[in-house]
């Protein structure tokens, strides 16, 4: 039987810390078999609140093209200047919408899925390689991305994953690798009959070049880390061998090959070889022929095995789940075991659970929560149906985490030097006392209702988080206003 501060530990950086009853149930399975069970996630075994909501989101579920196709209404019409504005009105609403759809589809998993470990890894990974939803197509992709991307590949193995996210058309689009042409590539009306200029109308067609963006933050944030061994010249050259890595229509799509239908058919990873340069390029000290498809990938399955890369993973890995400046030689255990393994993630993370740093009653409360932590970790203690997530997402936004809104491919921080600021606080305690007064819901009666939380269940919930001097506090505040001071308390805002 496990002491409930370690099962608070555990609950806490596995996941968004506990919802009612799992404390107890985690110090009755004792350390292995939880370990065990979060390390081996069931997704598709959700709970009926979870799985309702949802269903009743019309774009979840749709892959990349089905959702450019339904969503992305400026590329299904022949002149979008001449839709009538009440129309008009409603497709940009709709747009809109998918993006909203994904906030709920995420914050659902995350406030009611069994599963905490994995949806802790979803932001983890989404964050390391980030896209922001507010630019061009990607805000009808965003789900789709998620689900396509990042979801399928958390405990898999790092190659894939560098492979999923690479090859998505979001991330095509967002670091511009969509538009990385062979230096001098025109295409004339002699070219339209090649496999990638007939597929383009010729209004549409641009003269690019090299556009390095994607190669660079490959490098400096996806695999090797800013300190990892790499030259601008590995850059110039990566960039060459992933030229011709573009979108296009989906592969069920039947006008795939129509000219004048190519646009209304994006969604899909497309190798554009007339786009490519074929040159011979050297990277990290290594000559890819730049023949086709697969030099690309061999060169980013290069950049997945490199050491540097082991210890980059391992290091944000430590830091998200451990402490802001983990130790080094827990660093260098989860090093090797990325290499040994192939960069097996799973495995990694077994290392760093086995470590007696991450148990180390130090790291108890030592992490402060990001916003996205901290509401996601508030509804579960509140007991806030998944239904009512919707409104999460704006609270995010006021927080200054919006899902999906970060503009930089470095994606957003998770420690505190990057969160506890005055205004900050403010906000979240403002939050908190919303939360108690049940402006969210907390009945947890699974009905969807906004009854706000019940205190004593609350605070029964949450006790092992508290000092003396937080448990004192909670008992002085009136009853109606407990719920907000406990989860407004410093102790909360602490993982």
């Amino acid at each position: 039987m496990l002491e409930t501060s370690t099962a608070l530990h555990l609950s806490n950086r596995l996941g968004f810390g506990p919802a009612q009853g799992d404390l107890a149930r985690i110090a009755g399975m004792g350390i292995e078999a939880f370990l065990d069970e979060q390390l081996h996630p069931q997704p598709a075994r959700l709970p009926p609140s979870v799985t309702s909501a949802l269903r009743a989101l019309p774009s979840f579920g749709k892959n990349s093209a089905e959702a450019f196709a339904e969503y992305w209404w400026k590329d299904q019409v022949d002149d979008p200047k001449s839709i009538p504005k009440d129309e008009k009105r409603k497709l940009i609403a709709r747009e809109k919408l998918v993006k909203r759809e994904a906030h709920v589809a995420r914050l659902a998993r995350a406030i009611g899925s069994p599963w905490q470990l994995h949806e802790a890894l979803v932001e983890f990974w989404f964050n390391h390689f980030n896209v922001f939803e507010g630019k061009g197509e990607i805000k009808v992709w965003i789900g789709a991305y998620e689900e396509e991307a990042i979801r399928p590949h958390t405990l898999g193995r790092f190659s894939d994953l560098l492979l999923a996210t690479a090859k998505h058309p979001a991330m095509l689009v967002y670091l511009d690798n969509a538009q990385n042409v062979a230096p001098g590539m025109q295409e004339t009306s002699k070219d339209a009959m090649a496999d990638d200029a007939k597929q383009i109308p010729m209004k549409n067609r641009k003269e690019h070049g090299i556009n390095e963006n994607f190669a660079r933050e490959v490098m400096e944030l996806h695999t090797l880390g800013v300190d990892g061994g790499y030259s601008q010249a590995d850059v110039v050259a990566l960039a060459h061998i992933l030229t011709g890595w573009t979108v296009g229509p989906g592969a069920d799509s039947d006008a795939a090959n129509a000219v004048n239908r190519f646009r209304k058919h994006r969604g899909a990873f497309r190798f554009a070889a007339r786009r490519h340069d074929p040159s011979a390029e050297c990277l990290l000290g290594r000559t890819f022929s730049g023949g086709d498809v697969g030099e690309g990938e061999a060169a980013l399955l290069m950049l997945a095995a490199h050491p540097a890369t082991s210890r980059h993973i391992s290091f944000q890995l430590a830091q998200f789940f451990v402490a802001d400046q983990p130790d080094h030689a827990l660093v260098d255990a989860m090093a090797k075991t990325f290499r040994e393994t192939s960069g097996d993630i799973r495995s990694v993370l077994k290392t760093m659970l086995n470590r007696p740093e991450f148990l180390a009653p130090i790291r108890f409360g030592a992490k402060f929560k990001t916003p996205y932590r901290y509401v996601v970790s508030a509804a579960r203690a509140a007991g806030i149906n998944p239904a009512n997530a919707a409104p999460l997402a704006f609270a995010l936004e006021d927080l200054g985490q919006p899902l999906y809104g970060c503009i930089s491919p470095d994606g957003y921080a998770c420690t505190q030097a990057a969160w506890l600021d005055p205004d900050g606080l403010l906000r979240r305690l403002s939050l908190a006392q919303r939360i108690g007064d049940g402006e969210y819901g907390g009945s947890n009666d699974g009905a969807g209702s906004l009854a706000p939380p019940d205190p004593d269940r609350l605070l029964d919930t949450l006790k092992p988080a508290f000092g003396k001097t937080t448990l004192a506090a909670i008992e002085q505040a009136p009853r109606d206003r407990r719920a907000g001071a406990i989860l407004g308390s410093p102790d909360f805002m602490r993982c």
